[in-house]
């Protein structure tokens, strides 16, 4: 069934039954959601708070043993008459009165100790070597004194000696026994004579560990900062076997990288033990290389959440069907006299139909729904006049008549129902108006001004349209201009890359001859070329197509006679010093050609070979004043000579194309040869 044809009783039922459901359903989610994340967080902290004690239960049991092996390194370096024997003494009391060690003992360098290690090869406490290495151990039951073994390889001996530090071992076997070392160098007049320590069985931590209880089933384990297992409560054969690597869990493999670095925190993973889902909570032993480690199974931790979000779901059924009951009686009392207001509106629906709208609806009904047929008579009697006076003023508008106006006094919408016709005819004025003025501005080419006002409807679509085609209008011409800036670029492109034609051209030529002088003219006339084609290159890269960056331009061009010189004048070096100028094409081109006429005069004839010498280059702007200076400090221009009636080809050409740029030039024998161009 359609949801339309549905009673309204039936849909009350379901609007109050489902707005119900949707509100319990959104406020229990919200309720188990923060009641489960504070249960979540309290477990969490508690689980984290138990792991974080015991880490620092067994740190300071670290601490305590390290502190006895700085006390043995201390005792013995800090006397220097202290005999073998006190030493031993020394080492077997402190075995005695920490029952918890395994082993309490000191290794020398040769001789380091007294210089007698030849007094007591093989000795108790002595090795073939003779040196004083006294271990005394519990490794086999009774307390015992040996040599100790291994020490130019273990890392117990090496590395204190190497680093000259405290070190704590990483845990391994030694005669059977899986331990670790604390061991502090001894150092005498700042060198490394020998070692102290004391040994530590991990059996003891399995033993202590393996007790732990966290929850119901819950245990503990540690590790080494490699990530090899310690402890464990359940399978002793993974001591000092396995790492929380060789699991392959990517879960555990990152705990593992967390305690290599230190770090603590939290996983959720697959107990390795059990097959279980558990939370593994890591705390680093500061002291050690170590790690305590709590696994705790989530079902155990997250028991009372799940307890509790049961009971909020049993809470909010009831409260379900409970508003199911309230909801049907409430649409019970709502149903009868609406029935009968629909009624009335019905017929006086039939009667509009008809165009009778002299209908009226009975209010003879129950207090509280008297206003909705009394509303409704009112609405009638305000909707007739409007509708009257609204078919006289559309009349009046087919007609022309724009001048016509309600004369109704009504308020609010029927108000604005009335002024609607009335600004009808004014906005046609003024978008006729307003269209024209556009129109006109495009028939004299002018296509800035836009048109203000826009209609709506039909309207819309004249006044649209008229400023559509002064936009396309208006890109038509805009592109015409951009193909006519790239027109240009492409022209100057073409013309600088004729230029580099040429002057590849001219390079080959050269290459033909072997007089010397003509090689020089073919140089001379390629530079010339390549002067003028660096010009159109930048035109080509400019923005406007008008100028040019005239001090970049300069720059380029003195690299390029300096790679042309460079093999034979390679003791010349060329300064710059220019300032930002553009100039246009008219001014670059002949400019370019003295800067590169006067460039290559004074590589050919101001040094002489093998002379070291600088050519420098000047060009600045000053209130609408360019002033260019090309110069050198060589051997100075002929004072017989007038440069402006030589031979030389290249100084006529400067003459000549000064002239054409109405410049002025002024030559400077001081200290070398300067020629000043100035132009305004």
């Amino acid at each position: 069934m359609e949801w339309k044809n549905l009673s309204l009783k039936v849909k009350l039922i379901l609007y109050i039954v489902v707005g119900t459901l949707l509100v319990l359903v959104a406020s229990t989610v919200m309720t188990i959601s923060t009641v489960t994340s504070q249960e979540e967080d309290l477990a969490y902290k508690q689980a984290t708070e138990m792991a974080r004690n015991y880490a620092n239960n067994f740190n300071g049991d670290m601490e305590k043993n390290k502190a006895i092996a700085e006390t043995i390194a201390v005792s013995v370096g800090s006397y220097d008459s202290i005999s073998r024997e006190e030493t031993n003494n020394m080492l077997y009391n402190l075995l005695v009165h920490h029952p918890h060690l395994l082993g309490t003992y000191i290794a020398y360098e040769p001789d380091a100790f007294d210089g007698q290690d030849h007094l007591f090869v093989n000795s108790p406490g002595h090795d073939a070597t003779g040196r004083f290495i006294p271990y005394w151990n519990k490794i086999n039951g009774p307390i015992r004194l040996d040599p100790l073994l291994d020490y130019e390889t273990l890392d117990y001996y090496q590395l204190p000696k190497k680093t000259e530090s405290d070190v704590l071992t990483e845990p391994y076997y030694y005669e059977g026994v899986f331990i670790v070392s604390y061991v502090s160098p001894i150092i005498k007049n700042d060198e490394f004579v020998g070692i102290g320590g004391v040994d530590v069985s991990l059996n003891y931590l399995d033993d202590t560990i393996s007790d732990v209880k966290a929850f119901d089933s819950g245990y503990a384990f540690m590790t080494g900062n490699t990530g090899i297992l310690v402890s464990h409560p359940f399978n002793k054969d993974w001591i000092g076997e396995k790492t929380l690597y060789d699991f392959d869990i990517p879960e555990i493999s990152s705990a593992a990288d967390d305690i290599r670095e230190g770090k603590s925190g939290h996983v959720k993973t697959i107990d390795p033990n059990t097959g279980e889902t558990v939370i593994m909570f890591y705390e680093p032993i500061r002291t050690g290389n170590f790690s305590f480690i709590l696994v705790v199974p989530e079902d155990e931790i997250f028991a009372g959440v799940t307890t509790l979000s049961n009971k909020l779901l049993e809470i909010s059924l009831i409260s379900l069907i409970f508003m199911a009951g309230v909801s049907y009686l409430i649409a019970l009392s709502f149903t009868e006299p609406i029935k009968n207001i629909v009624r009335d509106f019905k017929n006086i629906s039939e009667d509009a139909v008809r165009g009778k709208l002299d209908s009226r609806a009975k209010t003879d009904v129950q207090k509280d729904f008297r206003e909705i047929p009394m509303g409704l008579n009112e609405i009638l009697d305000s909707v007739i006049a409007p509708v009257r006076d609204t078919i006289r003023l559309t009349n009046a508008l087919a007609k022309g008549e724009l001048s016509e106006r309600s004369n109704l006094n009504v308020k609010g919408e029927f108000k604005q129902l009335a002024n609607t016709l009335d600004d009808l005819a004014e906005s046609l004025d003024t978008i006729i108006e307003d269209s024209s003025e556009v129109l006109s501005a495009v028939q004299n080419n002018d296509f800035s001004r836009q048109v203000r006002v826009y209609g709506e409807g039909n309207f819309r679509i004249l006044t649209e349209g008229i400023e559509k085609t002064r936009k396309t209008l208006s890109e038509m011409i805009q592109e015409r201009e951009k193909l006519e800036e790239i027109r240009k670029k492409e022209i100057h492109h073409r013309i600088k890359n004729n230029l580099q034609v040429i002057s590849s051209l001219l390079d080959l030529e050269a290459d033909k001859f072997t007089d010397e002088s003509v090689i020089e003219a073919f140089k001379e006339s390629q530079n010339r070329v390549i002067s003028m084609a660096l010009v159109h290159e930048e035109l080509y890269r400019s923005q406007d197509m008008e100028s040019i960056d005239f001090s970049d331009y300069l720059i380029k061009l003195v690299n390029e006679l300096s790679y042309s010189y460079i093999i034979e004048k390679e003791s010349l070096h060329i300064k710059t010093d220019v300032e930002t100028v553009f100039l246009d094409m008219d001014t670059a081109i002949p400019l370019g050609m003295i800067v590169n006429e006067l460039i290559s005069n004074s590589f050919k004839h101001a040094f002489s070979p093998r002379q070291k010498g600088e050519i420098h280059v000047n060009l600045s702007l000053d209130k609408e004043k360019l002033t260019l200076v090309v110069g050198d400090n060589g051997i100075g221009f002929p004072e017989n000579i007038n440069f402006r009636e030589t031979d030389s080809l290249g100084l006529q050409l400067v003459t000549t194309l000064i002239s054409q740029i109405g410049g002025i030039i002024e030559l400077e024998r001081d200290k070398g040869t300067r020629f000043r161009i100035t132009l305004n």
